[in-house]
């Protein structure tokens, strides 16, 4: 009927176009607000923000190994940071297993004792304190040790345990200091200088300590005796 009516004209021709009119005006009525167009541009870029989003930064990259100085090729152990004398070497990795003070003070133990051993082995081949026939008298260190009374023995075993229960405990002190500066080294501060030397001539003096008593043994002569015998063979030598 509405195309009817403007089709061809009839007495009813106004009335049936302002019925079409009210159609018309209630349909578009009942379809609500165009969508908002988003720009193309915009909407991309809010997609790749929340891609950005949703993807966690990487962690940065761990920080390069710290090799050792003394054995390049292994990483240097943390747990030797600060500590005097260090030098990187721990390549069985005791400090991470055994308590880094008590390691330090055996450490500079033994280097002590050496430095008095590898002294006083080259010292009674010039010198050496009055004692019965027999005593105390051999080529080699380990020959003059055989030759000691059991209560000798027994007396040095005995200082040395009295020595060593005396400095057990380390906890509260520096390490390896156990009240003995005759000299007054320490008295205003133990001088880094001093600690490192002491610890650097301990070393030396446990491999040189080693090595006489291996040398004396195979050749079964006294130290000096031997090394001059070797300085003595080599071609122009003045002695």
């Amino acid at each position: 009927h509405f195309f009817s009516a403007f089709g061809r004209r009839s007495p009813h021709t106004p009335l049936a176009a302002m019925f079409a009119t009210l159609a018309l005006t209630a349909t578009l009525a009942f379809n609500g607000p165009a969508p908002r167009a988003v720009p193309r541009g915009r909407a991309v870029s809010v997609r790749m923000e929340e891609a950005v989003a949703e993807v966690e930064a990487p962690p940065p990259p761990p920080p390069a190994p710290v090799m050792s100085a003394s054995v390049p090729f292994l990483v240097k152990n943390k747990n030797l940071d600060g500590l005097v004398g260090d030098s990187g070497f721990d390549p069985l990795g005791l400090s991470n297993v055994l308590p880094i003070d008590w390691m330090v003070e055996a450490e500079l133990k033994h280097g002590r004792v050496c430095m008095l051993a590898a002294t006083g082995m080259l010292f009674q081949e010039f010198f050496s304190w009055p004692a019965p026939e027999g005593v105390f008298k051999a080529p080699t260190p380990l020959g003059a040790l055989a030759t000691v009374p059991p209560l000798g023995l027994f007396q040095i075993i005995l200082l040395l345990g009295v020595i060593e229960i005396n400095t057990a405990g380390y906890k509260g002190r520096c390490p390896g200091d156990i009240g003995f500066d005759p000299a007054g080294f320490s008295k205003d501060g133990i001088n880094p200088f001093f600690a490192k030397a002491e610890l650097e001539h301990g070393r030396l003096a446990m491999w040189a300590t080693a090595a006489f008593l291996v040398q004396s043994q195979i050749t079964g002569e006294p130290i000096l005796k031997t090394t001059m015998d070797w300085v003595s063979s080599i071609p122009g030598s003045m002695v």
